[in-house]
């Protein structure tokens, strides 16, 4: 990519995911949502996998999710075998989305009631840490542009400039507005950014990943500034997780499958995600296609036969 198009990319419409991925993630909730309307005393209640009675019950029905899941992985990875390479910059984006979808995998089943209780003094809430993540991600990517955009040699800023951080403190939401609204809301806000920043980064060159940047100060690249977005995202399901903990919230056994479900989805969307190899988009969609009608109809057909 030319200089003209690399900043056309990261200033300009934010580009699209290949559809294939929206219908998938729609399937994902569909299947999640039905998943976690299950009580888990019918967890040991008949189901029928097809013609067949599962001998686990609708528990097993549960598990299909992420079997389907898999199933759909490991026929996209033989799709992509031959195909072209993604770019650099889509591989080291990759792992983000395995991140975001192990947190969104907890949000799943977060209960709005519990987004603002203060877990222990000192201590953030669990709105104030998904704030916090969501804006972290945000600046990553509008200070990530922010150094590429900037001159080589020597006029190029060793740090980042003062008239830099007021820009972004006007351009940029901040942490409090990051944070609002119900756990639907925010899960929303979470995917919009991971998926704009990962987007607009996605087609860059090594040329673009070694230009030189800081991060907390410390001289660092590009491609150490994408490569944090999911340690940064990890970082934070984890503080997630002690918060909940201490408010003594604990998964039930379908939250923890549902999780695993999820889980399954990233390892699968970061085989595609930011953005598929070249050439491949039919035979991805096809794949999602019939993967998303299988966990939607089992997933219906497990939490029909709870209610039953």
């Amino acid at each position: 990519m030319t200089t003209l198009d690399v900043l056309s990319t990261l200033r300009g419409p934010v580009p699209a995911l290949v559809s294939s991925i929206p219908a998938g993630r729609a399937a994902l909730a569909a299947a999640a949502a039905d998943y976690l309307a299950i009580p888990a005393e019918a967890l040991e209640s008949p189901w029928k996998w097809g013609e067949h009675e599962s001998p686990d019950g609708i528990r097993y029905g549960i598990y299909r999710g992420t079997e389907t899941v898999e199933a759909a992985a490991a026929e996209i990875e033989r799709a992509l075998a031959g195909a072209p390479a993604r770019s650099p910059a889509a591989v080291r984006i990759a792992p983000t989305t395995v991140a975001r979808w192990a947190l969104q995998g907890r949000l799943a089943a977060l209960d709005d009631a519990l987004l603002d209780r203060v877990p222990r003094e000192g201590e953030w809430t669990a709105r104030r840490t998904l704030a916090h993540t969501i804006d972290g991600q945000r600046s990553y990517g509008w200070f990530s542009r922010w150094w590429v955009s900037q001159p080589a040699g020597p006029d190029r800023p060793a740090r980042v400039t003062p008239e830099a951080e007021a820009s972004s403190a006007t351009e940029l939401p901040g942490e409090d507005a990051e944070g609002l609204g119900t756990v639907a809301e925010i899960r929303e806000r979470l995917d919009s950014v991971v998926d704009e920043w990962s987007l607009r980064f996605a087609r860059f060159s090594d040329d673009t990943l070694a230009v030189q940047a800081t991060w907390a100060g410390i001289p660092v690249d590009i491609s150490f500034r994408l490569g944090r977005w999911g340690s940064h995202i990890a970082e934070h399901t984890i503080q997630l997780d002690k918060t909940l903990d201490w408010l003594g919230h604990r998964p039930t056994e379908v939250q923890r499958i549902v999780l695993e479900l999820h889980n399954a989805w990233g390892r699968l969307e970061s085989r595609i995600f930011p953005m598929p190899p070249a050439g491949t988009e039919a035979a991805i969609a096809d794949i999602l296609q019939r993967a998303g009608e299988t966990l939607v109809s089992e997933a219906r057909s497990a939490r029909a036969a709870a209610e039953a």
